[in-house]
């Protein structure tokens, strides 16, 4: 077993230690322990780089009809602010369009379509 497979096994099984106390159990210096340690969390943080996801056609579309009805919303509300007894039809349809967004929203989080 290497120095550095002993360093990184010694971290691994002891993760309170310090630099100090390993260097010292695997018979190397702080400094090297060090470089190991910080070698091997660098391959860590590549290994777990994110892949962009690709944007399907029908997933481009459920974001187009929220967009659309997110500015349909905006447009409904100035029209119902203007007469109070449709003030509550439209708390009615912004709860079935938020229903319909959220679904939609779902479905593309979820899913490709």
């Amino acid at each position: 077993m290497t120095k550095a497979k002993q360093i990184r096994a010694c971290k691994e099984a002891n993760p309170t230690h310090k630099a100090k106390d390993i260097a010292k159990a695997c018979g190397v210096t702080t400094t090297y322990v060090y470089q190991v340690l910080h070698s091997a969390k660098k391959k860590a943080v590549k290994a777990v780089k994110p892949v962009k996801p690709v944007v399907t056609e029908g997933q481009d579309t459920l974001r187009k009809e929220i967009k659309r009805l997110h500015e349909d919303l905006d447009g409904w509300k100035e029209l119902y602010l203007s007469a109070n007894e449709a003030l509550t039809q439209y708390e009615q349809d912004v709860v079935g369009y938020r229903a319909v967004i959220s679904y939609l929203q779902g479905q593309l989080d979820g899913a490709t379509v």
